[in-house]
């Protein structure tokens, strides 16, 4: 009897690509060349395996830390949130939202959504919209009106000049400040295209009466793209990775970012009169560029700070965050690498810093996983290199055993993030592939260009204050030292492979 119409299916959105996908990777396993098994190969299958033990054994452990927490220790955290109920409560909550160049229909939907969820949640809620523009000043007096909340719902609104969104959130911060909250009050942090779903206040605020230990929390997301289909499947694949990294670095009560889409604080970090000068005006100290003001990475700078300062930081697995995704192109390579280049540039600039807080206090695994994002970036390269090579030398069936390898790794890697997404794609092995070799080769290029920053929405990029000789000495000094570290990079992978 076939099935009905619109009835559940037991296997997960994608599968059939996916399984035609495994028939194609199969059918290549049994076409492998006979270099594949020859003794010449075996210096091949050594520096390929040595290679594989150290990335795959450090994915591995994330799988597995994530299994834990997901499955076990964070459900246990929820029993006894739920078990302790409004107890565990803080007396108020305030909700700030920055907006700036949003589209009307995501700002409806969020203020909306926003305004609900401080209507439902019970407790005394102050709505902080922190914004440019006067035409969002109307839209959400007028949603407000509509929505007409009791009066323990407040709605403060904070008009600012556009001069990018880490001035917003100072702002918010200080408005915030001037309310004088009282002690175990708690914000949360909303970008002005992320949705919270329904409940999200109270199965999230509870957490910091209950673990007084937690400064900041963040949860789960889901993102809506207004794109192609590659650039949906590739935020949705990125969005299921975070979440199993997440989870296993929840496992330690740390994560590697506090992200600006939705995360909550404890009210006396937000207040603290140093952590808003971080946000606001955060830099970094640098050997050539001198003082480097941040322009992006707002939420890297209020997670170094919650960091640093010894607090321990939560992640909720249960609990989304929608956001609506606008990306910067319709191409995806282009997309793919100004957003890459943003994310990459945050989080390096902020890495050789967050390396330096004692790992008696971040935690020995936090201090490492920042550790490995320095190595990783060079580790991801050696493949494709180091096959190359073994083209260029002996034969260019080495190329087919590694396509194979990239395959039948890359195909056990999406079979896992399944236990985070109940869809998968046959695009996910080669997207997977796709952010290691490309996004590595980014992440060296802007780890020796770290002045190099701008905002993909806003269009606004750092003016340096050097003069034009200056920035161009800077700029062939960039290139110089990127150029010699990939010819060294080169050159040592050569030596393994026995071709220098």
């Amino acid at each position: 009897m076939m099935e009905s119409a619109g009835s559940p299916s037991l296997l997960p959105k994608g599968s059939l690509g996916l399984g035609i996908f495994t028939l194609a990777l199969v059918t290549a396993i049994f076409s492998l060349p006979p270099v594949a098994l020859d003794a010449s190969s075996k210096q091949f299958i050594f520096v390929i395996g040595a290679l594989a033990a150290w990335r795959y054994s450090w994915g591995a452990v994330h799988f597995i830390r994530a299994m834990i927490y997901k499955n076990w220790v964070f459900p246990k955290y929820r029993r006894i949130a739920d078990h302790l109920g409004a107890d565990v409560m803080p007396s108020h909550i305030y909700l700030l939202i920055t907006s700036f160049r949003i589209d009307g229909q995501t700002s409806l939907e969020v203020f909306r959504a926003t305004i609900r969820e401080a209507i439902a949640c019970d407790i005394p809620a102050t709505i902080v919209a922190s914004i440019v523009e006067l035409a969002d000043e109307f839209l959400i007096k007028e949603i407000f009106r509509e929505l007409n909340p009791p009066e323990h719902v407040k709605l403060n609104l904070v008009r600012i000049p556009g001069t990018g969104k880490r001035d917003g959130l100072a702002q918010g911060f200080r408005a915030i400040s001037r309310d004088l909250p009282p002690a175990d009050a708690v914000v949360a942090v909303i970008d002005g295209d992320s949705i919270v779903e329904e409940g999200l206040i109270r199965r999230t605020a509870c957490f910091f009466k209950m673990m007084p230990d937690i400064g900041a929390l963040t949860t789960d997301e889901e993102c809506d793209v207004k794109g192609s289909r590659i650039i949906r499947e590739w935020h949705d694949l990125r969005f299921a990775q975070r979440q199993m990294l997440m989870s296993s670095m929840g496992l330690s009560k740390r994560v590697l970012t506090l992200t600006g889409r939705m995360s909550m604080f404890r009210g006396e970090i937000i207040t603290h009169p140093d952590f808003i000068a971080q946000v606001e005006n955060d830099y970094l100290e640098h050997w050539r560029f001198g003082h480097l003001k941040f322009l992006t990475g707002d939420d890297k700078s209020s997670w170094y700070w919650v960091l640093k300062n010894g607090w321990q930081m939560l992640y909720v697995p249960d609990v989304k965050i929608h956001t609506v995704e606008h990306p910067p192109s319709d191409n995806f390579l282009k997309a793919s690498t100004q957003l890459m280049f943003r994310w990459f540039g945050n989080m390096l600039r902020t890495n050789e810093r967050a390396l330096d807080v004692p790992p008696h206090i971040t935690g020995f695994f936090t201090w490492w996983c920042l550790l490995d994002q320095r190595i990783s970036m060079w580790t991801s390269l050696s493949g494709p290199v180091f096959v190359t090579m073994l083209c260029l030398k002996y034969s260019l069936s080495f190329l087919w055993v590694y396509l194979v390898w990239i395959g039948f790794t890359r195909l056990i890697m999406t079979f896992m993030l399944l236990t985070t997404r109940t869809q998968t794609s046959w695009m996910y092995p080669f997207l997977l592939y796709y952010n290691q070799i490309y996004g590595s080769f980014i992440k060296t290029y802007v780890f020796f260009r770290l002045d190099r920053q701008s905002w993909t929405r806003q269009k606004t990029k750092l003016v340096s204050g050097q003069s034009a000789l200056d920035q161009k000495l800077n700029g062939f000094m960039s290139a110089t030292l990127h150029t010699l570290s990939l010819l060294v990079f080169i050159i040592l992978i050569g030596m393994m492979a026995g071709v220098i």
